[in-house]
């Protein structure tokens, strides 16, 4: 398929690299108005917000959320990552926090408690009537994680043997509060079942509920939500879970809220743009024997590259052995280097969140990393060959090795998943082939190349 050179209109309903491009290109100039003309937050929905916020780097996000509206912001954190979430609110003044608080609802501050001010969460409880200001206390005390955190306490308890007549006027007498299901639960405790409202109120009034209610699995308030996800079989016409709580039904969960948990879960390591070719978890045998196959022969090819390379300082080995004793280190350095930055950047392809318009801001950000690192750990190395060795000048070759090599490792651990899948060729299976071959020829053409110039007799 033959790609469409043509620059797209701004307002387009997706977000792409040339979008990402014009609004880091309008935050870049300094100018207010550049962005607002974009009018960003009237051509795109929540999702694409989100993404956009996704694949920007931290200083052009701020920006960006101002001329968001504190209602319209919710939906947008929700979509976001945890920690995304967490460093956008960390960026909000007081005042915009105070805007944001005002607009919330009990869900979004049960979300997000923990990156939230604690006086501002203390501020929407008190704000709250009665009833929902016990339920909202008793949701903090647990973990974000946790069913008990999202648990609704609107459920009404019924014995076994009350019929859908006595049922239905304890719901009369409740109003307002509006119950989400009917448990039944015996004397003992015991739990037989859940009906649905629907249920109750279609069924005929001398009718037991031991009759109509239908088996169910019970959640524990303190279980991890995403494994209750992974465990749950849900049962067909019921929006909620009943929740247990030392052994006595307190409650329900929303099944919908385990659905959107797993999704989540799957997207993260779903990318959005997968080529057909691609390896995935059961793919048989024989194909991706194949596609391995063709990438370690590569790997071969690569290998006897690096041999070749090695081969050229042949005489400087054999006369100074503390080079072929180092060589492993600074090959790991840069391989492991590398291989930090590839999952960055393949996480970053996955979520749809690289592109061409911010491939330059990450590789910015994966070089900083890398000379931060390198120089460090440069140092560290070199102190040491230099104290193992006596040798400073053989220390100083290797910290100049270690620091060019981690600039190498994070260039091409970078650009090399984001290449490979414009040419439709996994990153996954392929990335690190490439990757390796780079750190090793660079590593060891610096770090012999310096040694046969400075540490051998002519």
């Amino acid at each position: 398929m033959v790609e469409n050179t043509a620059v797209p209109e701004f307002n387009q309903p997706h977000v792409n690299s040339v979008v990402l491009a014009q609004i880091i290109g309008a935050i870049d100039s300094g100018d207010p108005a550049a962005l607002a003309t974009l009018n960003v937050t009237e051509q795109f929905n929540d999702a694409d917000i989100a993404n956009l916020l996704e694949s920007m780097p931290e200083k052009y996000r701020a920006p960006l959320c101002h001329v968001i509206s504190p209602a319209r912001a919710w939906p947008i954190l929700h979509l976001l990552q945890y920690e995304t979430a967490r460093h956008i609110i960390g960026q909000l003044s007081r005042g915009q926090l105070h805007l944001l608080i005002a607009a919330a609802v009990e869900k979004d501050i049960l979300t997000f408690a923990e990156i939230l001010p604690q006086e501002l969460v203390d501020e929407f409880v008190d704000q709250q009537e009665a009833a929902a200001t016990e339920q909202l206390q008793k949701a903090l005390t647990y973990q974000d994680e946790e069913v008990g955190r999202y648990t609704t306490y609107d459920v009404l308890r019924a014995r076994p043997s009350a019929t859908v007549a006595r049922t239905m006027e304890r719901m009369d007498k409740a109003k307002p509060r509006q119950f989400v299901g009917v448990y039944v639960v015996d004397a003992n405790g015991v739990f037989h079942g859940g009906c649905t409202i629907g249920q109750v109120l279609s069924a005929p009034s001398e009718a037991k509920l031991i009759d109509i209610c239908t088996p169910m699995e019970l959640l524990s308030d303190r279980q991890d939500i995403s494994a209750a996800a992974r465990l749950l079989n849900p049962v067909e016409g019921f929006a909620w879970q009943p929740v247990q709580k030392e052994g006595k039904i307190v409650g329900a969960f929303a099944v919908s809220l385990l659905m959107q948990r797993l999704k989540d879960k799957s997207l993260e390591v779903l990318a959005s743009d997968t080529p057909q070719t691609e390896e995935d978890l059961f793919t048989p045998v024989a194909v991706a024997a194949r596609v391995r196959a063709v990438w370690l022969t590569a790997n071969l090819l690569t290998a006897f590259l690096a041999s070749a390379v090695i081969g050229l300082f042949e005489a400087a080995l054999q006369q100074v052995v503390a080079l072929a004793i180092l060589m492993p280190v600074v090959a790991s350095m840069g391989g492991i280097a590398g291989s930090q930055t590839l999952a960055v950047a393949l996480r970053g392809i996955a979520l749809n969140h690289l592109k061409r318009g911010n491939l330059k801001l990450l590789l910015d950000k994966e070089i900083k990393i890398a000379a931060f690192n390198g120089i460090g750990l440069g140092l560290l190395i070199g102190a040491v060959v230099w104290y193992w060795f006596d040798s400073f000048t053989l220390g100083g070759i290797i910290f100049v090795a270690i620091v060019f090599n981690s600039l190498a490792a994070a260039s091409s651990g970078t650009v090399i998943p984001f290449v490979l899948k414009q040419m439709k060729v996994d990153p996954a299976v392929a990335g690190s082939v490439i990757l390796t071959t780079v750190t090793d020829v660079v590593g060891f053409i610096i770090f012999l190349g310096l040694g046969s110039l400075l540490l051998t007799v002519s």
